[in-house]
């Protein structure tokens, strides 16, 4: 199994961070490359929860399942294949985020785990799709923190209305 993790210190609490995470409808507001999520299921959380993410200009979708859920701890998103598909050399079993309490924050984990099939898959793996999934999952985790700490430019560039009309 390949697989690979960034992890994060986020400045707030883990409640409020599970809060975001746990929220598939609105997992844009973390996963910037999903344009649009549609549950297939109609349950929106918990252990088998499915959803369908659009994602690029081209409007490509994938199909989840929400294959673990530890609140306020872990949660894990798994695909769901189509019983024709065919194995690739590498194939993305799931998505964890394994949160804890940290420092008057949450330290978030984010890990992508794959199967490897053949040589080839492994050599990939080894190779490219670390370093692929690396860029994907440190994007996540920015966003994530993005929500709760946001850019000195953006705070100073909300406060300074306000010092005009003291």
């Amino acid at each position: 199994m390949a697989h690979v993790t960034v992890s994060r210190h986020i400045r707030a609490p883990q409640a409020e961070v599970w809060a975001v995470i746990s929220d598939i409808a609105n997992a844009r507001k973390w996963n910037k490359s999903w344009r649009k999520i549609e549950f297939t299921s109609p349950q929106t959380h918990g252990i088998g929860t499915t959803f369908r993410a659009t994602v690029g200009d081209e409007g490509d979708s994938y199909q989840f399942e929400v294959c673990e859920w530890s609140a306020p701890e872990r949660i894990a998103f798994c695909p769901i294949r189509d019983p024709g598909e065919g194995l690739y050399s590498v194939t993305l079993d799931s998505h964890v985020f394994q949160l804890r309490e940290m420092d008057g924050g949450t330290y978030v984990e984010l890990t992508a785990n794959a199967s490897a099939h053949g040589i080839r898959g492994r050599l990939i793996a080894m190779f490219f799709w670390q370093g692929h999934q690396r860029e994907g999952l440190e994007g996540a985790v920015n966003e994530l923190a993005d929500i709760f700490e946001p850019d000195e430019d953006e705070t100073e560039e909300k406060s300074a209305p306000e010092a005009l009309t003291d």
